[in-house]
């Protein structure tokens, strides 16, 4: 009866571990390979309607572009896969009011950001013109 236990336990250890790189492998390709998507953070990357997302300096329309991602997926250009930026906090959290933007021109406007990292500082994404996944 003692042994049960300590198995139990293995076992449930062994499935949370495979469960964990299972949610690493869904990861894309570029995060993946440079190591940016730490377990447990979570990132930001451009959706299948709006296939670029800009990476900012700041929470504003005009602030300097840093990087752009983009999804080159589905209806969107270019060979197949698509960019990714981890998010600054875990589970993609932090969102912040600041400047109005739009997604596409003349669309419904937005003033809600998202922390994500760059190049080992804090930058921001449109929340609203992106998709984030968190394990």
């Amino acid at each position: 009866m003692r042994l049960a236990r300590p198995l139990s336990l293995f076992a449930a250890v062994s499935i949370a571990l495979a469960g964990a790189a299972a949610t690493a492998a869904a990861a894309p390709a570029s995060a993946r390979a440079s190591g940016t998507a730490a377990a447990g953070s979570g990132y930001a990357a451009p959706t299948m309607l709006h296939c670029k997302l800009n990476v900012r300096s700041g929470t504003k329309s005009s602030a300097t572009v840093l990087r752009t991602l983009y999804n080159r997926n589905g209806n969107c250009p270019g060979k197949g896969g698509h960019d990714s930026v981890p998010c600054w906090l875990n589970k993609c959290g932090g969102i912040t009011a600041g400047g109005s933007y739009t997604c596409q021109s003349g669309g419904k406007s937005y003033k809600s950001w998202l922390p994500v990292k760059h190049q080992g500082k804090r930058a921001w994404v449109a929340v609203k013109c992106g998709t984030y996944v968190t394990p």
